[in-house]
């Protein structure tokens, strides 16, 4: 299998329009309201399984205190890093490969006040742009599926973090026959541009890189609950939500996964439901 270049993995997630889209579900999901908040995002900026929900389970385990610096490795559209400027008082940084994601991240950032707190650079997350121990913390949700060679990834994560530095690895892993996996997926298209690993070699490869797993979760269950409503048919154009309703926004989830995301989000499912895919999480501390 030939690894894809970058520009292959940015290709994917590119739509071109990506603000505008965003734009235009939040003025149908708060008709009128011109400001928002963190929370008022949760249907358009993440979707890694489990959603905020698993973002908020994340957070917990982090171990944060207000000032911890925190990287966002391959931070998409901002949603978790905010959370954590937001709710944790975290200073959070962010690398993606996707300009436009980065730009829509900041551009989201400074909608809900959160400039300074929370930033976003361009980058290779196998190439960080930052010098040794810059970092507390660091987590990766949903990445390590576009990322051939995970040992260098995990290598420059372990460099840029201070001793004992804790790092969550939150990926979809592999648990059966690749050639049973159905695509397109989230992130990837064709299986060419898939980099799916077992929990095993992601041990093996934190071990080499510096890094003693010290917890695993497997969250199977909460996310075939999340992909069931995801795909339940709530489209940020069609239904308006209602603030003083208390419920949880309608999940816009295709705004960012593009015009297919109701056929990756069955097919993810689907692997789920088979036993082939598993979204883990890994607990990790710098030895």
């Amino acid at each position: 299998m030939t690894a894809p270049q970058p520009s292959a993995v940015a290709r994917h997630y590119r739509q071109g329009d990506l603000r505008r889209k965003i734009d235009e579900a939040l003025d149908r999901l708060y008709p009128g309201h011109a400001t928002l908040t963190t929370d008022d995002l949760h249907g358009v900026d993440e979707f890694h399984t489990g959603g905020h929900a698993a973002t908020r389970e994340l957070t917990d385990h982090l171990e944060l205190k207000a000032g911890l610096r925190v990287l966002d490795v391959g931070s998409g559209l901002g949603g978790p890093a905010r959370h954590l400027a937001q709710h944790a008082g975290a200073d959070v940084t962010g690398v993606d490969l996707t300009e436009e994601y980065v730009d829509v991240a900041r551009w989201l950032t400074d909608r809900v006040g959160l400039t300074g707190r929370a930033r976003f650079e361009q980058g290779d997350v196998t190439a960080l742009p930052f010098a040794r121990a810059s970092f507390d913390r660091a987590w990766m949700l949903h990445v390590g599926m576009n990322i051939e060679d995970k040992a260098r990834l995990f290598t420059e994560i372990s460099r840029v973090l201070t001793g004992e530095g804790l790092f969550i690895v939150y990926d979809v892993m592999l648990l059966g026959d690749p050639a049973l996996v159905r695509y397109p997926l989230p992130w990837a298209s064709e299986p060419e541009h898939s980099f799916l690993a077992r929990p095993q070699e992601y041990r093996s490869l934190l071990r080499k890189a510096g890094f003693d797993v010290v917890a695993e979760h497997d969250h199977r269950l909460q996310a075939v609950q999340s992909l069931r409503n995801a795909g339940g048919g709530h489209h940020p154009t069609s239904t308006p939500h209602n603030p003083a309703s208390g419920d949880t926004p309608p999940a816009p989830i295709s705004v960012a996964m593009g015009s297919d995301a109701s056929t990756k989000i069955s097919k993810v499912l689907q692997n789920i439901e088979e036993d082939l895919l598993a979204p883990t999480e890994l607990i990790c501390r710098l030895r």
